[in-house]
């Protein structure tokens, strides 16, 4: 194939158009330093961060917290109460989850807790009170109780060792290492139990440590019985608060109880299939037909 002349001239000639597109920008970038600026998309960048950090500052710092208005064992307070001292909802709910497994014995363990923040501990710290600070602080009952009457102070003062089974708080938070929070515990276990067989179904009770169990062990003794729960008698809503049987357990029981009529026999309660061996035998001492 002949190409013409001018064919020739006019392709070499856009040829060279393109190369010189193509390769200017670069030759210019060459010999021209560029005059860019990244100074503002940073100001702007860092300003906007810092910005986010002030809020998020603001946000965390700007909750204002109460002073706490009684002194008082810091297990003791609820729910509303600590979202009245300062914390959000949710972090009194989970506060009080980990009071009911661990408790809240002392104030360094309290400063461990991630939710309870460190400005409200500081706040109301002079106003809670543990049990051995009590106990040192107030060595004698009538010290401690200054609004009870003389009366009732040498009625209630306990002896050596105290029943479990028949002690008041009163008569409880009078023994080393033993505080009213935990006192009222032992007490609300043992009306829901009927009474205790062994001393070592304190440590049942979910909340008490082992530490405060072994302190107040030497002090306590069984001399009365316990009160047994009469199978063809007992209401469901008396019956589902025993600590050894859940809701569905003691459903499941009076079903049984209706169906038959009334129990002639405790070893019945095995017919239901909620009722496993554990739960008979630990439950076994406290029924009566």
């Amino acid at each position: 194939m002949i190409f013409s002349k001018r064919l020739e001239r006019g392709t070499i000639l856009w040829l060279c158009i393109c190369v010189f597109t193509i390769f200017l920008p670069r030759i210019l970038m060459f010999y021209t330093k560029p005059n860019l600026s990244y100074t503002w998309h940073y100001q702007m960048e860092y300003k906007a961060q810092k910005a986010f950090h002030s809020e998020q500052k603001h946000h965390t710092t700007n909750r204002s917290y109460t002073q706490l208005w009684k002194r008082c064992h810091p297990s003791s307070l609820s729910l509303n109460d600590w979202q009245k001292l300062g914390l959000s909802p949710k972090q009194a709910i989970s506060l009080l989850k980990y009071r009911d497994k661990y408790g809240l014995n002392t104030l360094g363990q309290m400063k461990r807790i991630r939710v309870l923040p460190t400005e409200l501990l500081n706040l109301i710290s002079d106003s809670l009170f543990f049990e051995a600070a009590e106990l040192q602080a107030t060595p004698s009952l009538p010290e401690s109780r200054p609004n009870l009457n003389a009366k009732t102070q040498i009625n209630e003062k306990p002896p050596r060792k105290l029943d479990l089974n028949s002690a008041t708080e009163v008569m409880m938070v009078s023994i080393p290492g033993l505080g009213k929070y935990t006192a009222g515990k032992i007490i609300t276990f043992r009306n829901r139990l009927g009474g205790f067989l062994s001393i070592s179904q304190l440590h049942e009770i979910p909340g008490l440590s082992p530490e405060v169990i072994g302190k107040i062990e030497p002090y306590l003794e069984l001399t009365t019985g316990i009160q047994q729960i009469d199978l063809n008698q007992i209401s469901y809503e008396k019956l589902k608060q025993h600590p050894y049987l859940t809701w569905n357990q003691a459903n499941s029981i009076i079903k049984m109880r209706n169906q038959k009529g009334l129990f002639r026999a405790i070893q019945e309660l095995k017919e239901s299939v909620l009722i496993d061996d554990e739960t008979y035998k630990k439950l076994l001492p406290y029924l009566s037909l």
